[in-house]
């Protein structure tokens, strides 16, 4: 009894062993899930520009504030734009 104990036990690590390392690095479907080929991490939103529509990363934008809403700017001439119509 022992003996089955282990053999099975054996092969049920082989075979996540093998699934892990085998089949898991290959295709897209092993990026999305961990594999050894990971896609980089999305490191910032993108805001859109309410005066141009340009769409610039967050954490490079300027950001205006008006009636606890926040407003995100490519370029201090957009943002003075902004403030100019009334925003």
């Amino acid at each position: 009894m022992f003996r089955l104990i282990v053999f099975l036990l054996i092969i049920y690590l082989i075979y996540h062993l093998f699934k892990r390392y085998v089949i898991g690095s290959v295709g897209p479907r092993s990026r999305a899930k961990g594999g050894s080929k990971r896609l980089p991490p999305i490191t910032d939103e993108l805001v859109k520009d309410p005066v141009c529509g340009t769409y610039v990363p967050k954490k490079e934008a300027l950001v205006y504030g008006k009636r606890g809403k926040l407003y995100y700017f490519c370029c201090k001439k957009c943002l003075e734009e902004f403030k100019k119509r009334g925003g």
